[in-house]
């Protein structure tokens, strides 16, 4: 802290930048100063495209300076980034398409989706029989153990 005071030449703001990380499902994004420096557990406001005065998301950054959001619609997203310390970044992610994760997993099984259903159904059975098994098998010992008083 004294060296800034010292050296004010070390005490010169750097500007800020990020990079979009993964497209899809989930968007992650990471930031940084004009050093590359990450910008640790800096605030972010994510607004989607619908509403651009109440935040869909709000977060800190993680200490490499990433943020992850999942969009439910395409068009532009804002994330804004604050670290409270006067440095800030305004992004604008365009979201192409979003797709439901649920309908991709349904999609996934393909012709296989009978048989996943078949087997959860035996398993099922499986499991009442047991519990019903367990259950008769923890009366008839309560039953038959004698009470020593």
């Amino acid at each position: 802290m004294i060296w800034m005071v010292i050296l004010p030449g070390g005490a010169a703001a750097h500007g800020t930048d990020y990079r979009v990380m993964e497209e899809g499902h989930v968007i992650a994004a990471e930031f940084f100063y004009s050093d590359r420096e990450p910008m640790r557990y800096a605030e972010v406001l994510v607004f989607s495209p619908e509403n651009k005065d109440v935040e869909h998301q709000n977060g800190r950054t993680d200490k490499n300076g990433r943020f992850a959001f999942c969009p439910e619609i395409p068009g532009k997203w804002l994330v804004k980034v604050n670290d409270g310390m006067g440095h800030a970044v305004r992004a604008e992610i365009e979201v192409d398409g979003v797709s439901n994760p649920r309908e991709t997993a349904k999609g996934a099984a393909g012709n296989n989706s009978n048989a996943i259903e078949a087997t959860s159904k035996w398993i099922r059975i499986f499991l009442g029989l047991s519990l019903l098994l367990n259950f008769c098998l923890g009366l008839y010992v309560w039953k038959t153990r004698s009470f020593n008083i």
